[in-house]
């Protein structure tokens, strides 16, 4: 999705990926800067007003910022059916060539135009023109009070559920339906679920609860993947463990070189060598009211975690025992990170375990 700031881009990418999701199971919006990745602006907008919150999640451009997206791009494309990018509005001397490279990497756009004024989608065209890129569509953005939406037309602003796109956007679902291609399968458990996920689901892991245990009885191993909630990992996670305590449980990241994410059972031994990236992360405790709350801060300026944070999640910073036993994890950081320190959490002595849903605002309850 390319086109100048503020015409509509993120809005149509959270819509479309509403609607995707109905039709595929293996696809990944991705953030074309480093404004942190998540859907929860769309499902909860005044977290944009609250300023704490966007401290911890958005991050600024680094040195290596263009070269993390490009990773993921590539990545995406190879592990995924379909890899939707969400493009940055600014185009000037200092970005141009990091747009340039993140382009290079896409195969097709669709640009967007705000509604009183085409110029600046018109230079994206040409920018991507220029890069080899083949258009999909224009999509035009229209006011939240604005007419009905007509063909190539779609209101901003707009609540999950409310169907005034829908008609004006379904060809180009249509379209991208056509760009799909079957994915390099990696065998997993699909978390993935066509609607959203529901607290009342957790028990049972979305009906996939069965099929984890029989894998971990019969393997010891057990490998999570598709698009859902960090809870909902924690939970296919929590399941394996009380099948197995020492089962081998991985997250797939399609971002990831390698795909496959281990959760490692404990942190390093003393004097192991550490391949975590130093200084990369901090934990910290802090409280909330009866629970006591980890949060963690990725310490670089995008916020994004190298390569090798993935592949040596044993070397993660070890945090001081848990201040009580009703523990919840927050902060704007990779769901298998979110994985690791609720394995060494419950391998603490934790009884309830929790993590944070920007969706509805509040921890949602895990383990108890």
């Amino acid at each position: 999705m390319i086109g100048p700031a503020n015409a509509g881009k993120t809005t149509l990418l959270h819509q479309l990926d509403d609607k995707l999701k109905r039709r595929l199971d293996s696809f990944l919006v991705l953030k074309g800067n480093p404004d942190g990745t998540g859907r929860y602006l769309y499902h909860a907008p005044d977290l944009r007003d609250e300023p704490e919150f966007k401290k911890s999640i958005k991050g600024k451009w680094g040195d290596a910022t263009v070269d993390r997206i490009c990773e993921w791009i590539t990545q995406g494309r190879r592990n995924l059916s379909l890899a939707l990018l969400d493009f940055g509005g600014r185009h000037d001397e200092q970005t141009a060539e990091g747009n340039a490279r993140m382009l290079r990497a896409c195969s097709h756009y669709v640009v967007i135009s705000r509604d009183s004024d085409p110029t600046g989608a018109r230079f994206w065209e040409r920018v991507a023109r220029e890069h080899g890129l083949i258009r999909l569509g224009w999509m035009r953005s229209l006011p939240a009070d604005g007419p009905m939406p007509g063909p190539g037309q779609f209101r901003v602003n707009v609540l999950p559920g409310d169907p005034v796109n829908d008609a004006a956007l379904a060809p180009l679902v249509e379209a991208l339906m056509e760009l799909s291609r079957p994915a390099v399968r990696t065998p997993y458990v699909n978390l993935h679920h066509a609607e959203d996920w529901r607290r009342d689901q957790i028990a049972d892991v979305a009906g996939q609860a069965a099929k984890i245990v029989e894998l971990v009885s019969r393997t010891g191993v057990v490998v999570l993947g598709g698009a859902a909630p960090i809870w909902a990992y924690l939970a296919g996670l929590r399941c394996a463990l009380n099948t197995q305590g020492r089962a081998r449980v991985f997250f797939f990241d399609p971002r990831q070189p390698e795909r496959l994410v281990e959760i490692p059972i404990r942190h390093r031994s003393p004097g192991v060598p550490n391949a975590f990236p130093p200084d990369a992360l901090r934990v910290a405790w802090g409280e909330e009211g009866d629970r006591s709350v980890l949060r963690f801060e990725i310490t670089a300026p995008d916020k994004f975690l190298p390569p090798s944070a993935a592949q040596n999640l044993a070397g993660a910073p070890e945090p001081t025992p848990p201040p009580s036993g009703h523990v919840g994890l927050t902060g704007g950081a990779p769901t298998w990170l979110f994985g690791t320190y609720a394995r060494w959490m419950l391998a603490a002595g934790v009884d309830r375990l929790a993590s944070w849903d920007g969706r509805t605002k509040s921890f949602v309850q895990v383990w108890d």
